[in-house]
């Protein structure tokens, strides 16, 4: 049984056919001569990405992606993605910066290991071991349908912003990693997306029954005590657990197995004095020193700017008027690390960013963007309800951080990760991502933080994936027929070989001939060694392997 299904998301066990090697990932190029993957304004070659267009930069990202998501999953039927460049909703200072999904899902397929249960064709196809489109007249001979946003960095749409298109992760102040993006995107086509409806919480009904799907399989109510396709949990249900921030978490085994390895222990929020009061769910920085239980105590003090909204900092604050204080601050018109430098000019020691109820998504606390990330004091922020709590019972709170021992920042008491669950429902986000409390960041999160390196390092979304069945190529590296020393894909979503791999690619599509290839790869070895990605004998043996190839 197949079904096509139209894009979405604004993003444990063997499989049942042989499946020995790599999957193979082909992107599609959908856009016309001259513009998105074909765009041939010149540009500089940036962040080891040798292209001299933005266009080519753009497709040696996509390929690039392609390559480390095709290292890390088993399966014999190529993967096949389109990709697009298209204007996508966006304002000044917020935007849609990609969306992809499943082009067809399937049920009931040979080696199905869920009778009834709908899978994203990529998994079906590696367990069923064929292309169960093949036949289907173009454009519905894909896999993965992915777009991006062609209009961020100019007037109106993220304007301070713009695309990085480097494949190294150093991810310049107040950009956009164009390479997290889509490694995002394609994820969610090859699983990391759940087909209910968002709002009804109904199951999805793509042939007249409401079905289950793979991954909406392993979504748990922690109130209820069920997985989400268990007989007893109602519409009704599941829509209040989607909208209830830390009660939808997922269950697989591979996941809860991994957790303490990905994550970081939980740190937890204690007010005192006016207000008395624990929160852990808390959104962090992306700028700045990051928060510990040993740089964040002290007295708060609601900021006064003295001008529009007082206490916003969007201007300057009154040098000594913060000395020694962890400064409240209203989330506002201004950016948050601008916000924690005025705090800082002022002698804060910490800042609390505390949502309005003008913002986006006032029940979830924020994740925050650098811009230069030039911040020196670490900053956290709060969602509507607790900083309204905050603000009303300032002054005379201090607070301080404290660990709390077995736990880690993004799952529940039980340990079980959590999914993003807003308040408010976010119909292409809620559900089908990880939370915003995932310490450190993650790569399935609704928002792409810059502090991601999903070059490197994929979090907790290879052990989802193998908790619906998708087999991890878990062995070393290889260049050619030549084995590294250096694992494909590591527990807690290492993939430092993967990365390996798609370098050795990268630098074989881009170069002439051996010597020039030979040379990419020495330059790619010295870097990786110089930034702690791999060990000198590593880096010894990676070079050796690329002098065997032939070109």
């Amino acid at each position: 049984m197949k079904t096509r299904l139209l894009t979405a998301c604004v993003l444990a066990g063997l499989l049942g056919a042989a499946t020995a090697h790599a999957a193979v990932i082909t992107p599609l190029n959908r856009d016309p001569a001259g513009s998105g993957l074909n765009d041939p304004t010149a540009a500089a070659p940036v962040g080891g990405n040798p292209g001299t267009t933005v266009g080519e930069q753009r497709r040696i990202a996509y390929q690039f992606a392609a390559d480390l998501w095709g290292a890390v999953l088993q399966s014999n039927v190529e993967i096949r993605v389109a990709a697009s460049f298209q204007p996508l909703a966006c304002t000044a200072t917020s935007g849609v910066l990609g969306s992809a999904g499943p082009w067809w899902v399937f049920r009931d397929f040979d080696n199905a290991p869920l009778a009834g249960a709908w899978y994203h064709s990529a998994l079906a196809d590696a367990f069923a071991g064929e292309d169960l489109a093949a036949g289907a007249p173009a454009p519905g001979d894909i896999d993965i349908s992915s777009r991006f946003n062609a209009n961020l960095g100019t007037p109106g749409c993220l304007q301070a912003s713009g695309w990085y298109y480097g494949l190294d992760g150093n991810t310049p102040a107040g950009k956009i990693n164009f390479l997290d993006v889509v490694m995002h995107e394609i994820g969610h086509g090859l699983g990391f997306s759940g087909f209910l409806n968002k709002t009804t919480g109904a199951l999805a009904n793509f042939d007249g029954t409401p079905r289950t799907d793979v991954y909406t399989h392993n979504a748990y109510d922690n109130v209820e005590n069920k997985t989400f396709d268990d007989p007893a949990m109602t519409d009704a249900l599941r829509a209040t657990a989607m909208k209830t921030p830390g009660r939808t978490v997922w269950v697989g085994g591979e996941v809860l197995a991994q957790a303490p390895i990905a994550l970081n222990p939980l740190l937890q929020l204690n007010a005192t004095g006016t207000l008395t009061a624990s929160y852990t769910a808390f959104g962090t920085a992306a700028f700045g020193p990051k928060v510990t239980d040993a740089n964040f105590s002290g007295e708060v003090v609601v900021v006064n700017d003295g001008a529009g909204d007082t206490a916003d900092a969007c201007e300057p604050l009154a040098a000594g008027t913060l000395t020694g204080k962890i400064a409240f601050i209203n989330r506002g018109t201004c950016s948050f690390e601008p916000k924690t430098i005025n705090a800082a000019g002022a002698g804060a020691i910490g800042v609390i960013i505390g949502n309005v109820a003008s913002s986006g998504t006032p029940g979830t606390a924020p994740g925050m963007a650098a811009v230069t990330n030039t911040a020196t004091i670490p900053a956290i922020s709060l969602n509507l309800s607790d900083a309204d709590a905050f603000r009303a019972a300032s002054p005379g709170i201090n607070v301080n951080m404290t660990t709390i021992p077995g736990r880690y920042a993004g799952t529940d008491p039980s340990g079980r990760v959590q999914l993003y669950a807003p308040t408010v429902v976010a119909t292409g986000s809620t559900f089908s991502h990880f939370d915003t409390s995932h310490t450190p960041n993650a790569v399935m999160e609704p928002a792409i933080n810059s502090d991601l390196d999903a070059n490197l390092r994929l979090d907790l979304t290879p052990a989802l994936y193998q908790d619906e069945g998708w087999a991890l190529n878990a062995g070393n590296a290889r260049i050619g027929n030549c084995t590294t020393n250096v694992d494909v894909v590591e527990e807690g979503g290492l993939i430092v070989g993967a990365n390996v791999q798609a370098w050795s690619n990268m630098c074989l599509s881009t170069t002439p001939d051996k010597a020039a290839y030979q040379a990419c790869m020495a330059a790619y070895k010295d870097s990786a060694i110089a930034s702690g990605v791999l060990t000198g004998n590593q880096g010894g043996k990676v070079v050796a392997c690329a002098a065997k190839i032939t070109k």
